[in-house]
């Protein structure tokens, strides 16, 4: 019997509306100035200056929706089932589903970035939220995150299920 459980992603309204704005911008860009800043005398000439002109535009516009959409929408759509588990990122442009057998799986476990050092910098994560916890899996010596950003409480919730349904294999 499979067990799905849905995160729903901490959204950034800030975030939200500036690339809202951003959207809708590039639209009034790529659909009204364009056209008719590429119009000349012969039809050929300007179908491909505003072509050209509109891949700049139209590469902006998949960055800010691939950033709204998973900002504003995005979840993490976990199923547990007795032999593996399926990590779907839901409303993210370009993302498919993995899946992880739980005969691969070494350890899941929880990671705390409240302080995340990386080669190049580390950053204090706990100062502006409580939500820096991580859900990671061990597998082939790699740590792989699943879930980013939860507060303790609910990585918990999660990792009791996860756990419970590793148990009952």
């Amino acid at each position: 019997m499979n067990e799905i459980i849905t995160i729903k992603n901490k959204s950034n309204w800030i975030i939200t509306i500036i690339s809202s704005f951003a959207l809708l911008i590039l639209i009034f860009i790529m659909l009204i100035i364009l056209p008719f800043a590429s119009i000349e005398k012969t039809y050929l000439l300007s179908a491909l200056s505003y072509i050209f002109s509109l891949i700049p535009f139209l590469g902006f516009f998949i960055l800010f929706l691939y950033i709204w959409l998973w900002n504003t929408f995005g979840k993490v759509i976990l199923e547990i089932s007795p032999e593996k588990i399926k990590v779907t990122n839901k409303h993210k442009l370009f993302s498919k589903p993995h899946e992880y057998l739980k005969s691969e799986i070494e350890k899941i476990s929880i990671l705390d970035l409240g302080i995340e050092k990386t080669k190049y910098f580390t950053r204090i994560n706990y100062l502006f939220s409580n939500s820096y916890y991580s859900i990671v899996i061990q597998k082939n010596g790699k740590t792989i995150r699943i879930v980013d950003w939860l507060n303790n409480e609910r990585a918990n919730n999660i990792l009791q299920k996860m756990n419970l349904k590793n148990n009952s294999m």
